[in-house]
């Protein structure tokens, strides 16, 4: 199964079972206070919300995509909202302890809703509800509404200040994990991510892949020195991304191998990049270029892989048998 999927799926659960256990503790509060008014309306509407808590947490296991997710993240807090206000309303308006769900419900918000605009609309619902509570429910005391909604503030901004910075950690640390750390191109696990995505797409013809070699690398090596080497490898990489177009990527895959996703290309236009590429290269090295295309040449990214791998090695041998015998590298690549 994708991560991406499980991830989802996790944070989905995660969402329902706190939802769960909320209504499972305003429950256990009506229990405790029995004898005051309106505690049969209140755990209906309680009980309804706990059961509707672990139908989400089962509706979150077949969760996968990100606006499935979303959609059962949404109707419970919807669902939440609604009864945190009725609850609050029949328990006596804002200064019932049952007003305490927009406090925790404004937290979750913050801290589990990673787009910030959707989380500001959410939370802009959140206090709305409270506000509508204030507004139609029993009388407060004097400066009850201001410290609830300043610390509800204060509250929104620390956790959504800590989310994003986590999420920035998380996203820099995935982007470390998928690159090559010499040349900055992806390593076979962004190789893997990336082409998984591209296939997911679903363009046809396409996408296609260029597996480069880098003609003689093991001379420049042993000549030059392993530094000259690794700043080769970076200018290929450099002068590769220049001819690609945005939506492409170069991954590192070797020593001096290297694997090119066109994501929406066919043949022809496989070969078209594969020369701008050579040509681009061609003024500090030389390289031999091999191509696959989706769904001729396999619909995995294994297949398109084996293929082009085969095409770049019948392309250095093509080459060896044009340069004779001046060539003494014994058939090897590099």
């Amino acid at each position: 199964m994708d991560a991406g999927v499980i991830e989802r799926r996790r944070r989905t659960v995660l969402s329902a079972a706190l939802h769960a256990v909320s209504y499972g503790v305003a429950v256990g509060y009506c229990l405790l206070t029995l004898a005051e008014p309106h505690r049969a309306l209140m755990l209906t509407g309680y009980g309804s919300g706990l059961v509707a808590g672990l139908v989400g947490c089962w509706a979150a296991t077949r969760v996968t995509t990100k606006a499935s997710g979303y959609r059962v993240s949404f109707t419970l807090l919807v669902l939440t909202l609604v009864i945190a206000a009725l609850g609050a309303h029949w328990d006596g308006g804002v200064a019932s302890p049952a007003a305490l769900g927009f406090v925790t419900t404004a937290v979750f918000v913050a801290s589990h809703t990673p787009q910030l605009r959707l989380m500001l609309a959410l939370e802009v619902l959140t206090i709305g509800s409270y506000l509508a509570v204030a507004a139609t429910g029993r009388p407060a005391p004097p400066g009850h509404v201001f410290v609830y909604l300043a610390g509800m503030l204060v509250l929104i901004s620390v956790c959504a200040a800590q989310t994003r910075a986590l999420a920035r950690q998380r996203s820099q640390l995935r982007a470390l994990a998928s690159l090559d750390p010499l040349t900055g191109a992806l390593n076979r696990r962004g190789l893997a991510e990336f082409a998984t995505v591209a296939f997911r797409n679903g363009c046809r013809p396409g996408p296609s892949l260029l597996c480069l070699d880098l003609d003689d690398f093991k001379r420049v090596n042993d000549r030059l020195g392993h530094a000259a080497g690794d700043d080769l490898l970076r200018r290929v990489v450099a002068v590769t991304r220049d001819v690609l177009r945005a939506e492409d990527a170069i991954a590192r895959i070797g020593g001096d191998e290297f694997v090119v996703v066109l994501t929406d290309a066919d043949a022809a236009s496989a070969r078209t990049a594969a020369a701008r590429i050579e040509a681009a290269v061609r003024g500090f090295a030389g390289v031999s270029v091999g191509s696959a295309t989706a769904p001729y040449d396999g619909d995995r990214l294994d297949q398109l892989l084996h293929t082009a791998d085969q095409r770049l090695y019948l392309v250095k041998q093509q080459r060896r048998r044009a340069a004779g015998p001046l060539l003494t590298d014994g058939g090897a690549r590099g």
